[in-house]
């Protein structure tokens, strides 16, 4: 069995909407509570940012309780391997970490529930002031022009060590940033047509449970490695933040 050096961490980053739930749990958020529609099509479009259509989407939600918002959360079912996933890596020299575009209101309610109280999480807040709920973009950024509010990279950078190693795991269009600066990736769905057709080496997956049975196969062979374009991609977002 290949080691890990000692002054090396691997860290493991999850996309939450579609990659830990089984749905996009934001999208369904807006559905049921607000109006999905046409604001949905329009950011889709490029008629504006993803943060103009958080605010647009968050200001026509009818459900301005939050208690409301956890009870409804409680009922989004999650990948079938992500707790198990999350075990393993504490047996493990693997740091987790949620990195996501979506809000806290139902990723703390769906990992509570799940009880995963170890994991470090990115990702927006919505706040509640005299009845009315307001987006809050922790990791807003001028210096990169992803699809994202809250920029993944640099939730990824800020945390990683210089022989760090980053695995990420993702399934949409917001994952293309991260998984750029990453080492090793998991894809499915638009992640992996994306990967594919910027030929950028990924693992396709269906669950969590495939990610974790890889994961440990590279873990046993010592394949978990820097990659080279990645590495160089961190460095350029450093230097350019």
């Amino acid at each position: 069995m290949a080691s890990i050096p000692t002054d090396r961490t691997i860290h493991l980053f999850l996309d939450f909407d579609g990659t830990i739930t089984v749905e996009d749990t934001g999208d369904r958020m807006f559905q049921t509570f607000g109006s999905f529609e046409p604001v949905h099509t329009q950011l889709l479009n490029g008629e504006f940012s993803v943060r103009e259509y958080y605010d647009r989407s968050v200001s026509l939600l009818r459900e301005h309780d939050p208690a409301q918002i956890k009870a409804w959360a409680m009922t989004m079912a999650v990948d079938p391997g992500f707790t198990s996933l999350m075990s393993w890596c504490q047996t493990q020299r693997i740091t987790p970490h949620i990195v996501s575009d979506g809000f806290d209101i139902y990723i703390n309610t769906i990992l509570q529930r799940e009880g995963i109280t170890d994991v470090d999480v990115h990702c927006n807040r919505l706040t509640s002031d005299d009845g009315r709920l307001e987006a809050v973009y922790p990791g807003a950024t001028e210096s990169c022009s992803c699809f994202c509010a809250s920029c993944k990279r640099n939730s990824i950078i800020n945390v990683l060590g210089e022989h760090d190693i980053a695995v990420y795991v993702g399934d949409g269009r917001s994952d293309q940033c991260a998984a750029e600066h990453c080492d090793v990736i998991f894809a499915k769905r638009h992640l992996a047509a994306w990967c594919t057709q910027e030929r950028i080496p990924h693992h396709p997956f269906r669950t969590l449970h495939d990610v974790q049975r890889i994961l440990a196969t590279k873990l046993v062979s010592g394949e978990l490695r820097p990659r080279r374009q990645a590495v160089l991609a961190r460095q350029r977002a450093v230097i350019n933040e």
